[in-house]
């Protein structure tokens, strides 16, 4: 690779936190995934305020990794993959669980660490859980690269250079596109991963729910939707920032890690038309009033 290309894909950029981060839409969002992983304890909440701290920040990208509904704009951690293993190197931020079931799915087999850290050995052991459920090949962590030479492609020296000057104007052109048409957080979305599993179970409480679709609205993964004389909640969908659950008054909505097959739950509701205000709400069984009317009507003692 040439001097521009290492010196142009060295360069680093800054984190930034766009406004789909939960704790921007709503002050009572209780998420702490980035903060509680973050190695440098650089993303804090300030005044009611998630930012990221530019003095303490390494870029190491591992927060956008685990944030559970992709707000963290940047670049993911750069890792070196050769054959079917991931090689950690000395310094390097350790993936998270998210992160190796994503490289589970391009096919990753074995985490390389010389080091064969405890951390890392707690997040290989998760990681293989969450596999084990769904039937999958589990991951093994190696401190030895075991390569299959057989598979390897031998070249000429001469293919073998222009190879590389091609790679380097590769590496130079797609350095030089916008930065943001390169940042690939929408892959870690649990979702995209394996499809037919869900990683979260949703739990609606329908006799606490006065369906008043605030959680619903709210929700950044679409796993309510009401349909007429329905609604439908795809747990599929679920990312686990659990925001419903966060704004829901009542304490209706319940979220919980579980490993699952996935399911669309359907629940009949009826949809009328308010008294009051006149607008078109719904609700479990025949009511005259929408929930916020309803919250507001007071009995006139004077008639």
């Amino acid at each position: 690779m040439s001097l521009i290309g290492n010196w142009i894909e060295s360069l680093s950029y800054e984190l930034e936190i766009s406004s789909s981060c939960t704790r921007k839409i709503s002050h009572m969002s209780s998420c702490t995934a980035c903060i509680d992983e973050c190695p440098t304890e650089a993303i804090r909440v300030e005044n009611g305020e998630i930012n990221i701290s530019k003095q303490s920040c390494t870029t190491c990208g591992v927060c956008i990794t685990i944030c559970p509904v992709q707000a963290i704009k940047g670049q993911s951690p750069p890792r070196r993959i050769i054959q079917n293993h991931i090689l950690l190197e000395n310094g390097s931020a350790l993936p998270t669980v998210t992160e190796l079931l994503y490289y589970h799915k391009k096919g990753i087999r074995r985490v390389h660490d010389p080091l064969m850290c405890e951390e890392l050995k707690e997040k290989v052991k998760r990681t293989n859980e969450l596999l084990a459920k769904m039937e999958f090949e589990p991951l093994s962590l190696v401190n030895k690269v075991e390569l299959d030479i057989g598979d390897q492609l031998l070249i000429s020296r001469r293919a073998f250079f222009a190879k590389l000057t091609s790679d380097s104007k590769k590496t130079v052109l797609s350095s030089m596109t916008p930065i943001k048409w390169r940042f690939n957080e929408s892959s870690f979305k649990t979702s995209n991963l394996f499809k037919g599993w869900s990683f979260y179970e949703v739990k609606l409480n329908q006799e606490d729910c006065t369906l008043c679709e605030a959680c619903f609205a709210i929700c950044p993964s679409d796993v309510f939707r009401l349909v007429d004389d329905s609604l439908k909640l795809t747990d599929h969908n679920c990312s686990g920032c659990r925001l419903c659950s966060d704004i829901c008054r009542e304490k209706s909505v319940q979220i919980f890690p579980k490993v699952h097959k996935s399911d669309e739950e359907r629940f009949p509701v009826i949809k009328t038309n308010c008294q009051k205000c006149h607008t078109p709400f719904h609700s479990w069984r025949a009511a005259e009033l929408c929930p916020i009317c309803s919250s507001v009507e007071k009995p006139n003692f004077f008639l």
